[in-house]
């Protein structure tokens, strides 16, 4: 699959990398989602607020946070407050973990994606169907088919 190419990652990888460095360039506050798994926090969230904390997690870089962000080698990194206590943490997402990019459009009022990292499996390893599933969705369409009188002559035998 060509997801999975090594290439593939390494030019997502980069492409990431060079919008987020112009974002921050520019200004601009922005959005990440990332894959948690590829997050780390430090000081470590309290067990209350880290279980609340989905696989694909959106973060908001404005205000403080956006003025905090760094980059590293391996990964984009920012100071955030969680909870209602505001614990503060600092997040770390490696690069690979960064899912989408996204800014807020004011005239549009909606988030605009930048940039979709599609090689990130937790993207779409939901998206990957099997062999039964997809031989139980073509057995449902014969039969959607076969049970409307209206498309008979579709299933006569073509020797006919």
């Amino acid at each position: 699959m060509v997801l999975k190419n090594p290439q593939l990652q390494k030019l997502l990888i980069k492409h990431a990398k060079e919008i987020l460095a112009l974002l921050v360039q520019e200004g601009i506050s922005f959005s990440i989602l990332c894959d948690i798994s590829k997050t780390h926090f430090d000081p470590s969230l309290p067990e209350d607020i880290a279980k609340d904390i989905d696989e694909l997690s959106l973060f908001v870089l404005a205000g403080y946070t956006f003025e905090s962000i760094e980059f590293e080698t391996h990964c984009i990194s920012f100071e955030a407050g969680f909870g209602s206590q505001n614990f503060g943490s600092v997040v770390s997402i490696e690069y690979e973990g960064v899912v989408q990019i996204l800014l807020q459009d004011p005239q549009l009022l909606q988030e605009v994606s930048l940039f979709v990292n599609v090689g990130n499996s937790k993207l779409y390893n939901k998206l990957e169907t099997s062999e039964e599933e997809i031989e139980e969705g073509l057995e449902h369409s014969f039969l959607a088919l076969a049970s409307n009188p209206a498309n008979f002559h579709l299933l006569k035998d073509s020797d006919e």
